[in-house]
C-alpha cells in the first residue's frame, strides 16, 4: 500500500451529521428557498413531521439558524422565519452590483475557451432547469461565480463571495416575481453573447443592470407585502 493510500486507510471515518446539522441543513433550504416564507411563523409540531426529527433537534436547529441570521426567536413566542429588510440588502445588492459587473468587463478580455464553454452549458442547463427552482438556483449560482472567477481578480473574488452569500435568499425572493425566471434567463443570454463577443463594456454594462433589476424586483415585491 502507498504511504497516500495507507493515510487514507488509517483516517479515522467522517462521523455521521448528527440529528440537529441534519434538521438545520433541511430547515436552511427551505428558508433560503423561500419555501418557507420572510415573516411566517415556525411551529415545532409542524417542524418535526416535516423535518422527520424529534423535538430537540428542531429546536437546536432553530437556534443554530438564529446565529445565521436566518431565524427570529421571540421569547415564549413561535420562532419567525427572519424578515428580509430592504435597508440592510440594497446596500449589499449596490455592492453586488459594482463587483460583478467589474467583474463581467474583466472576463471579457480574460475568460479562456474552456470557461465560455463551461459558461454556455450552464446556461443550457438554466434553461432545462427554469421549472425546478432548486437546480436553477445552484446554476444560477455556478454560472455568476463563474464569471467572477474568469475576471482573475483574487481581491474582488473574495469581497464577491461574501457579499453574494449574504444575498442569496433575497435573490431568490425576487426570483420568484411572476415571469423573472424568463426575464434572468433572458439577461444571462446577452451577458453570455456580450462575453463571447469580447465586449467589455457591453457585459459589464447588462451585468450591472441584472443585478439591479434583482434588487428592484426584491424592493418592490417586500414593499406590497406591508401594504397587504
Amino acid at each position: 500500500m502507498t504511504e497516500p493510500n495507507r493515510a487514507l486507510a488509517d483516517a479515522p471515518p467522517r462521523p455521521s451529521p448528527s440529528l440537529t446539522e441534519q434538521a438545520a441543513a433541511a430547515l436552511r433550504r427551505l428558508i433560503l428557498l423561500n419555501l418557507l416564507a420572510p415573516g411566517e411563523a415556525l411551529n415545532e409540531p409542524d417542524l418535526v413531521a416535516r423535518l422527520g426529527v424529534s423535538r430537540t433537534p428542531v429546536r437546536e436547529a432553530l437556534k443554530l439558524l438564529a446565529g445565521e441570521g436566518l431565524v427570529t426567536l421571540r421569547r415564549n413566542r413561535t420562532a419567525l422565519v427572519a424578515r428580509l429588510d430592504p435597508a440592510d440588502l440594497v446596500p449589499l445588492f449596490e455592492l453586488e452590483a459594482a463587483l460583478e459587473s467589474a467583474c463581467a468587463g474583466l472576463a471579457a478580455e480574460r475568460m479562456n475557451p474552456a470557461e465560455l464553454d463551461r459558461l454556455a452549458g450552464l446556461q443550457d442547463a438554466l434553461e432545462a432547469a427554469r421549472d425546478d427552482r432548486d437546480a436553477y438556483t445552484r446554476l444560477n449560482r455556478q454560472a455568476h461565480r463563474l464569471i467572477v472567477t474568469a475576471a482573475r481578480s483574487p481581491a474582488i473574488a473574495e469581497a464577491h463571495g461574501r457579499a453574494f452569500a449574504r444575498l442569496e435568499r433575497a435573490r431568490n425572493f425576487a426570483l420568484a416575481a411572476d415571469g423573472r425566471v424568463a426575464e434572468s434567463l433572458a439577461e444571462h443570454r446577452a451577458i453570455l453573447e456580450a462575453l463571447r463577443a469580447r465586449e467589455a463594456e457591453r457585459a459589464r454594462t447588462l451585468m450591472h443592470a441584472h443585478v439591479a433589476r434583482t434588487q428592484a424586483l426584491l424592493v418592490g415585491r417586500l414593499t406590497e407585502g406591508e401594504r397587504r
